[in-house]
């Protein structure tokens, strides 16, 4: 599963990183209307969000302006990216720093990762196959495998040859 492999390696990666990450600033800031309850829990993670390169503020009547986002994530993902961190953020609250910033990674890493249906550059999928290979990726940040291990005899029965 290259999408599930790639998002581990991002999330090792942004959990390692202790700089702040490459943003890009928008020609044209987005403006959210989120719902209540995640306008309310992102204004009040605003820092948290910085951390991951997003520069964001009230606009007043329940909208956010976001001037600047990280810079792997396309600009028409933006909204969906918050909406996302604000439910997690919600569900798991906001009394860990440390599980509220994990939560955030996993949105963005699952954000950056691989998608079914793209294109992928043969070198990039070489590192994949590489770490997975090698073991050193083997579960996404959310649990599941990345790869199955599937016997001769598993394979046979499938085809109804054993």
């Amino acid at each position: 599963d290259k999408h599930a492999a790639h998002e581990r390696m991002n999330f090792d990666r942004l959990k390692a990183m202790h700089h702040k990450p490459m943003s890009q600033l928008l020609l044209t800031p987005k403006i959210l209307r989120p719902s209540p309850e995640e306008h309310a829990v992102l204004t009040e993670n605003l820092p948290l969000l910085a951390e991951f390169g997003f520069e964001a503020e009230d606009f007043g009547g329940g909208s956010l302006i976001v001037r600047q986002a990280p810079d792997y994530l396309p600009a028409e993902q933006i909204e969906s990216a918050l909406c996302e961190i604000a439910a997690r953020l919600i569900a798991t609250g906001t009394a860990d720093p440390d599980a509220a910033r994990d939560e955030v990674l996993h949105t963005m890493a699952c954000k950056a990762a691989i998608k079914g249906g793209w294109t992928s550059d043969p070198a990039e999928l070489r590192v994949l196959v590489d770490k997975v290979q090698s073991g050193e990726v083997r579960f996404c940040p959310h649990g599941r495998p990345v790869a199955v291990k599937l016997s001769k005899y598993q394979v046979e029965k499938m085809f109804k040859r054993a």
